[in-house]
């Protein structure tokens, strides 16, 4: 298969994929037509913080809300053997499995190749031992790879604190965006770094070790080869490129292209340790539309105050879409060869530009409905401590594997169908809470909704979601009442009076956009 050759590529040492870089592989993630213009955003760059007080932020009306373009999205280009910069070995992945509990690789070792033919295991086995503590199998059998298509390109970003000391460093954040190139669609997949599994060469450990142990081990390939390779044996799951970037990076990639806009729906806690000060400081986001600076976008897809590693995934991948919104736009491929240059070293990727020059040709045709967001959650994992007393989360294989299989799978026809009707959606506010038409847009413009207009209602004492349909929008209608759980008793049909609407939307008290 083609993009086997890409993954015998060791990572390049000069070469680096700068703001626009990330952006176009993000926008793979992230593509979708443009959403509403808020109606209120906040500027934020990073705060100074005094002492231990904590900072509450809030929206305040600006009068030059930033607009958003139109999209742009991300192709790959079939039968190309992915460059490198230095040659590398020829490299597969390791299939010595018979783990004890650090291997020692020598430096005539041969990686050998996991076979396609090797047959699942249907977990791994956990026993139980008098100490409570279950102890998972020392030996996985390489999973099955995921069937996809020449037409899929499965790309591995990768986040990190820094890279000045790559033996040394945890991966912070690990999603894959997988792209349809025929279909038009595109999948991310959160991974915790958290995620018991076994590393080829070295044993059992938490997945975000894999990329330093590629490094200290001297693995072929390094550390971006031994973490693909990991996700390959333990879950079946190919990785043909892959793209990182450091903290130092990303803030610099947010601030070239002039910030983001983020909805926040629910107040986020911020809390950051000034680079003047030994004491974390607070920062508490409340309720609103932000334009973030590179700092501030940091610290909010960083953050797990008051929260878990899950909803930090959630935020990452919220993140990824507002700027792939943002900047979805056919001029953004006119800037991608200055900005390949003017961040070079801030990314680092195997991609070439020309690969992301045609990945960015594709992404301008993804529709906001095609674009999906997948986590290795709470379902699919269960909380262990290990002999060391690390917690960490086992994965459930059966459950994982369920999850993966969406990836390829071809688009729903519901969901196209209601965006091919076409409704014209006005969303009102029929209670007291700012913002809430803004955060509801946010969230209905990923089922294929338009949203037209946003408003207040005739009055802020709505207990109910209320659906009035002007013209008849069956899909569309449907759709809303699912996503903003809706009852068919407050489904209400009118003849005429639409003002240039199909569908007005009241949401009422029970609407919750943090649910």
């Amino acid at each position: 298969m083609f993009w086997r050759s890409c993954r015998s590529s060791i990572e390049p040492s000069s070469r680096g994929l700068d703001a626009c870089g990330l952006l176009l592989i993000l926008s793979m993630l992230a593509s979708c037509s443009g959403s509403p213009t808020p109606t209120e955003v906040a500027a934020i760059s990073s705060p100074t913080a005094i002492g231990n007080a904590t900072t509450v932020i809030s929206p305040t009306p600006s009068s030059t809300a930033s607009p958003r373009p139109t999209v742009a999205t991300l192709t790959a280009t079939p039968g190309r053997t992915a460059r490198t910069e230095t040659p590398s070995p020829t490299r597969s992945p390791a299939a010595t499995l018979t783990p004890t509990r650090a291997l020692t690789p020598t430096p005539s070792r041969t990686p050998q190749v996991p076979t396609p033919t090797l047959l699942p295991t249907q977990t791994i086995t956990v026993t139980m031992r008098p100490s409570v503590t279950p102890t998972p199998a020392f030996s996985p059998t390489p999973v099955p790879t995921v069937a996809f298509t020449d037409d899929v390109v499965n790309i591995l970003l990768i986040g990190l604190d820094s890279t000045s000391n790559l033996n040394g460093q945890n991966t912070d954040v690990l999603i894959v965006v997988s792209v349809n190139k025929t279909t038009r669609q595109v999948s991310m997949l959160s991974i915790p770094r958290d995620l018991w599994v076994y590393i080829p060469t070295y044993g059992w450990n938490r997945i975000n070790t894999a990329h330093r142990r590629g490094y200290s081990l001297g693995y072929p390939g390094m550390g971006p080869a031994l973490l693909i390779d990991t996700m390959e044996i333990n879950f079946g799951l190919p990785i043909h490129h892959w793209a990182r970037v450091d903290f130092v990076g990303f803030t610099k990639v947010v601030d070239q292209l002039g910030g983001i806009d983020i909805t926040v729906a629910c107040p986020v806690n911020l809390r950051f340790k000034p680079p003047t000060s030994e004491e974390e400081q607070e920062m508490v986001l409340m309720p609103g539309i932000y334009h973030m600076d590179g700092d501030t976008a940091l610290k909010y897809v960083r953050t797990r105050r008051d929260g878990s590693d899950f909803d930090r995934s959630r935020r990452q991948h919220q993140f990824l879409k507002a700027l792939w919104s943002q900047f979805k736009n056919p001029d953004i491929i006119t800037r991608i060869p200055g900005l390949w240059t003017a961040l070079s070293g801030s990314v680092k990727t195997d991609l070439q530009l020309d690969d992301l020059l045609s990945l960015a040709r594709v992404g301008i045709d993804i529709k906001p409905q095609r674009v999906h967001s997948y986590y290795i959650g709470r379902n699919e994992t269960m909380n262990w401590v290990t002999d060391q007393g690390w917690q960490v989360l086992l994965p459930r294989l059966d459950k994982i594997q369920q999850v993966l299989a969406k990836l390829p799978l071809p688009p729903s026809a519901v969901e196209d169908q209601v965006a091919s009707e076409g409704a014209a959606i006005a969303v009102l506010n029929g209670t007291t809470k700012p913002n809430l038409p803004q955060f509801a847009a946010d969230q209905l413009q990923w089922y294929g909704l338009k949203i037209t207009a946003t408003g207040v209602a005739d009055r802020a004492d709505y207990l109910k979601t209320q659906i009035i349909v002007f013209t008849d929008k069956p899909k569309a209608v449907a759709a809303l009442a699912k996503v903003l759980r809706v009852r068919e008793a407050d489904i209400l049909y009118q003849q005429g009076g639409g003002q240039g609407v199909d569908i007005r939307v009241i949401l009422g008290a029970d609407y919750d956009p943090c649910r």
